[in-house]
Parts: C-alpha cells; sequence; structure tokens
C-alpha cells in the first residue's frame, strides 16, 4: 500500500514541469496570444526552487513591431527655422492586421525580404496613393523619396517640395511625443462607421528602423558649431537640408521584431526582476532564428529562483518584446517551455 508521502513525491513533485501555449482553452476566444495559462489535475506541491530548461519560440511575426510605424520628420520654410509641432510631418504604415476598406488610401505593414524591399514600401506610404490627410494629418503626399544604399547599407531621405529644408525628428523629441500621444493618425474602420487610433507607442518611431537613431536631444560628434545647429535637426551635422539634398542616416536599418523575447511568469514573483519594471521575469531569450524560423533556447547554466510558492495549481507564462510590448503570436503558433523544479531546502 502506498504511503501519503509516497504519493506526493510521485505525484506532486514532479522535477521537469512542460507547458505548452495551446493547452491553454482560454486561446479559444482571441486572435493570437501573448500569454497562456496551464493549469494542472494535481498541483505541485513543496517546490523551492525552478528554473527555465527550455523553450521554443515561433519568430512568426513581420519583421517591424504594429506599434512601430510612424516616420516623423520636418518639412521647413528656411535653413534657420526652429522645428515645431506646425512643421512635423509622417510617412506611416497601416499595422500588418489591417483591413483596407473600399476607397481608403492605405500602406500596410508587411514581412520584408531585405531593405531594398523595405524601401520599396516607405515609398509608396510617402506617395501620391500612400495616405489621406484626414486619417494622418502630418502626411503631405510625394513630400519625401527614400533611397537604399547597398553598398553603405544604409537608407537615406530626399525631401522634394521645391524651397523647402528638411530634418529629420528624433525619437524622443517633444513634438514627436505630442503627436504620438494626442491619437490624431487614425485607421478608418473597415465596416466604414468612424475610425481606430494608430497602435503608437512614445519613444519608438519608424525613425529608429529606418535607420535614424538620433533622439533629438543630441549633437553629432563632428557638429559644425558656426552652423545654424539644433538637436532636433535629428540628423548628422544637425543642419536641415535643402530640396534635392541627401539625408544621411547616423545607423543602419532594424528589420529585427526583436532581439529577445522575455518571459515573464506568475510563479517567480520577486525572484526575477528586469529595468524595464517587471517583477515576475522568468527568463530572457535570444532571438537566434530568422524572421518565420524557431527561436530555440536550453539553458547553459543552473540559475535556481528561490520565490517560488508553495502550492502551483498553474502556471501563467506572458511573453514581452523589447520595447515591453505583448510580443504576440498567431493561434497556428505554439510556444513550448520546459521548467525545472526542486524540493529540497538547500
Amino acid at each position: 500500500m502506498t504511503s501519503p508521502l509516497m504519493l506526493r513525491t510521485r505525484v506532486n513533485n514532479p522535477e521537469r514541469v512542460f507547458l505548452n501555449s495551446s493547452d491553454d482553452p482560454r486561446q479559444n476566444g482571441e486572435t493570437g496570444f501573448s500569454q497562456f495559462t496551464c493549469t494542472f489535475q494535481t498541483p505541485i506541491l513543496g517546490a523551492r526552487r525552478t528554473q527555465l530548461l527550455r523553450a521554443t519560440i515561433p519568430n512568426a511575426l513581420v519583421n517591424i513591431p504594429d506599434y512601430q510605424l510612424c516616420f516623423f520628420y520636418y518639412n521647413l520654410p528656411t535653413a534657420t527655422t526652429v522645428p515645431s509641432s506646425t512643421y512635423l510631418k509622417c510617412v506611416r504604415l497601416y499595422p500588418s492586421y489591417y483591413l483596407v476598406p473600399v476607397g481608403t488610401l492605405a500602406t500596410v505593414n508587411r514581412y520584408f525580404s531585405d531593405p531594398g524591399d523595405f524601401v520599396d514600401t516607405l515609398n509608396d506610404a510617402a506617395g501620391v496613393g500612400g495616405d489621406n490627410i484626414a486619417n494622418n494629418p502630418y502626411w503631405q503626399a510625394g513630400d519625401v523619396t527614400f533611397t537604399y544604399n547597398p553598398t553603405a547599407k544604409q537608407i537615406a531621405m530626399t525631401g522634394n517640395t521645391a524651397g523647402r529644408y528638411y530634418a529629420i525628428a528624433g525619437w524622443a523629441d517633444p513634438n514627436v511625443t505630442t503627436a504620438i500621444n494626442s491619437q490624431t493618425i487614425v485607421m478608418p474602420n473597415y465596416n466604414g462607421v468612424g475610425s481606430t487610433a494608430q497602435p503608437l507607442v512614445p519613444n519608438y518611431t519608424l525613425n529608429l528602423r529606418v535607420g535614424f537613431a538620433m533622439s533629438g536631444f543630441s549633437t553629432q560628434p563632428q557638429v559644425n558649431l558656426g552652423a545654424n545647429n539644433n538637436p532636433l535637426y535629428a540628423n548628422i551635422a544637425n543642419v536641415p537640408v535643402a530640396t534635392g539634398g541627401l539625408i544621411y542616416p547616423d545607423s543602419f536599418p532594424n528589420l529585427v521584431y526583436s532581439q529577445c523575447v522575455y518571459l515573464l511568469a506568475n510563479v517567480v514573483a520577486g525572484s526575477g526582476m528586469g529595468s524595464n519594471k517587471t517583477n515576475n521575469l522568468l527568463s530572457v531569450i535570444p532571438v537566434n532564428s530568422p524572421q518565420l524560423g524557431i527561436t530555440q533556447y536550453v539553458a547553459a547554466t543552473i540559475n535556481w529562483l528561490t520565490k517560488v510558492p508553495d502550492t502551483i495549481y498553474e502556471i501563467e507564462i506572458q511573453m514581452r518584446d523589447d520595447a515591453n510590448q505583448p510580443y504576440t503570436l498567431p493561434d497556428n503558433a505554439q510556444v513550448n517551455i520546459e521548467m525545472g523544479f526542486y524540493y529540497k531546502d538547500e
């Protein structure tokens, strides 16, 4: 006859626990998921430590997050005009999931095979049929053109309107932040009734993905101090560029959705902490697969997390990206997580 202690050891003290996102029945009523919960028939009792052993996460996403699709720049009347919201312009892509209503001009985010492919879509968005000023009050048709240099591996921008001067708007520019928070860049609803605000996150603009990485508060090391410099001209030399001149970037295009996937778990609250103010960090998974590939992670070292509940009936996993936004996968993607548990005090 099996003793209660032996029963507890065999049934309630598993050393390895496997979690599959498809085993969460609550996923059935949602489109896509960034978290899932697995419930156990018998609880895990008396665990003292846990750690992530293995993770398999599909990289089934577009290259650029759907909350980072607005490119901001300035169209200025003179070379000395101080940038303000009056002169702020925006080229935007609509989210990848957006259904374009009949009669709406829109350029939709998608998978990009390379920077040249990305530039083609940027120029579609900037062109006459790329958007509508009623939906994007910062848009000006045909005002700019993007060019990819395959030798330098960089994307430059050129202003097209005669007699104007152009500058990039930094990702932390107060005018950009105000434009993002105002929610005036909208998407007409597919049923023709009303509109929905473009999903945007402050400090995460499409500029960073194109390769214009200056904040709007910094100057270049070789800035010409005798010229009309202003950090708000967030491009090389911190000066505006006349119509027809190339505005060169300070970095390279970034078509990687997220460098890491941050896994949060309800059973390790207090054990793991991140600089993004999360307090239930299970592990950080480097994305080692190409777009549309599968990220495979196996823990190389023992790193026990010790603040574990005595009784565990379910484990909830949340996935976040580099911007601390939900890492949302489609329903046909399966996430597999394997965790180790240890039951002795030492």
